[in-house]
């Protein structure tokens, strides 16, 4: 595997068969009647697949696999703005935290032979990387999304590249939003609508380092470059009333994605990056 590819992996976990095939089956839900094999039963995986008389004569819950009847085309839509070279709570760039997911999402696809590609950018506009298969494209993918992120990136304007693909992408796709944490407005609720009337979504969003939750630093926007002050200089009262206001946006947000019916997740670190990436993927497959 590639550079990046590899740096996914190590956070996406060394557990291939099993984490990889929870994965899979998570982002499957159509699927032929043909009976392929049986497999070891794996957190996520629909109880109703189990065969209970190969369970009991091999001593484990034993699942049946089935032949897929298609690939999936899976879209990520990436902010690749300036939002990415902020910190998160990890203490990681943001944009390295998003390219980690990004890479787990084309694992994910690698075993299945499904055909990824992306849109990203920022307020200037998106580019857009088209479906295929393969390691090759996947860690091309990674290496673009990267120099774009490292070369002076414009503001983050993640509704930029969601209507390029609202515009562009007429068959139905699995679309897989990797960016921070929206502002909730007419603007994305607008958004959504198109875009879940014609596809399937899903949201992976990189949170932020909270703007003043250290109890001495001080610190900056790098969205437009203002000075932050830290918790020391405004207070024990204003820090509790901003971790409060936080509390409730997180709360808004997540009920709009639900009121859109998008899985979604939040992500600090890419430590974090399996646990968060299957617990939204099975969501996705129970409501498919």
């Amino acid at each position: 595997m590639g550079v990046h590819l590899d740096r996914a992996r190590a956070h996406f976990g060394r557990d291939g068969n099993g984490l990889l095939e929870g994965g899979r089956y998570a982002l499957v839900h159509t699927r032929s009647l043909e009976f392929d094999d049986l497999r070891p039963y794996v957190q996520g995986d629909d109880v109703r697949d189990i065969d209970w008389k190969a369970s009991a004569r091999s001593g484990q819950v034993l699942i049946k696999r089935f032949v897929t009847e298609k690939h999936h085309k899976i879209m990520v839509v990436a902010d690749a703005g300036r939002n990415m070279t902020a910190a998160a709570p990890s203490g990681e760039l943001k944009g390295d935290v998003a390219a980690n997911v990004i890479g787990a999402m084309g694992l994910i696809t690698l075993r299945r032979s499904d055909e990824i590609g992306m849109v990203f950018g920022d307020a200037r506009g998106s580019v857009d990387v088209r479906l295929r298969r393969g390691e090759t494209h996947v860690e091309h993918m990674l290496h673009r999304f990267h120099h774009h992120v490292g070369t002076g990136p414009a503001s983050s304007h993640v509704l930029t590249q969601l209507d390029w693909v609202a515009r562009h992408q007429r068959r139905p796709l699995l679309i897989v939003v990797v960016s921070d944490e929206p502002d909730v407005d007419d603007r994305l609720d607008g958004a959504l609508t198109r875009l879940t009337a014609r596809h399937d979504v899903m949201w992976a969003m990189v949170s932020d380092t909270p703007a003043i939750g250290s109890e001495e630093d001080d610190g900056f926007d790098v969205a437009d470059g203002r000075f932050v002050f830290g918790g020391a200089a405004l207070g024990q009262g204003v820090v509790d009333a901003y971790r409060r206001a936080e509390g409730q946006r997180r709360e808004r947000l997540s009920e709009f994605m639900v009121g859109h019916g998008i899985p979604h997740t939040v992500i600090g670190g890419s430590a974090a990056i399996r646990t968060r990436l299957i617990a939204m993927t099975e969501v996705y497959a129970r409501a498919g």
